[in-house]
């Protein structure tokens, strides 16, 4: 459960860039109107920049958490905490949001976090 967390996070990021560039017409209506303030006034355009840009928040934490698992072999507490600060708020303005999905992950991390992890590595020498 360790290694799949991460990439479990990561590809909630992936959906994240899908839907906003795929499933909708708001970011093509932002690049026909050339980016360049295209959002400001528009709570749709708005709402669309930063449903895409939280994918990038999602991409670090998931990269990142994966590249800590790969050098320590334990999944940092912290994840878990900071997917579950992002998730509950979000539950209780939007529940029919990606909420529930990020709560998941959150708790999953922090149970995999607790259990720990394989042996840590040894540091490589030169």
């Amino acid at each position: 459960m360790i290694r799949w967390i991460p990439r479990l996070v990561t590809w909630l990021a992936v959906l994240h860039f899908a839907v906003a560039l795929i499933g909708n017409r708001t970011f093509g209506d932002l690049a026909r109107d050339g980016f360049w303030n295209a959002a400001t006034g528009d709570a749709r355009r708005e709402l669309e920049m930063w449903f895409f840009l939280a994918g990038f928040g999602l991409v670090a934490l998931g990269t990142l958490s994966g590249r800590i698992v790969r050098d320590t072999g334990r999944l940092p507490a912290q994840l878990g905490w900071y997917l579950l600060a992002i998730g509950v708020p979000l539950m209780v303005l939007n529940p029919l949001s990606g909420a529930p999905a990020l709560i998941v992950l959150g708790v999953l991390a922090l149970i995999a976090a607790r259990r720990g992890g394989g042996e840590r590595p040894q540091p490589v020498t030169s």
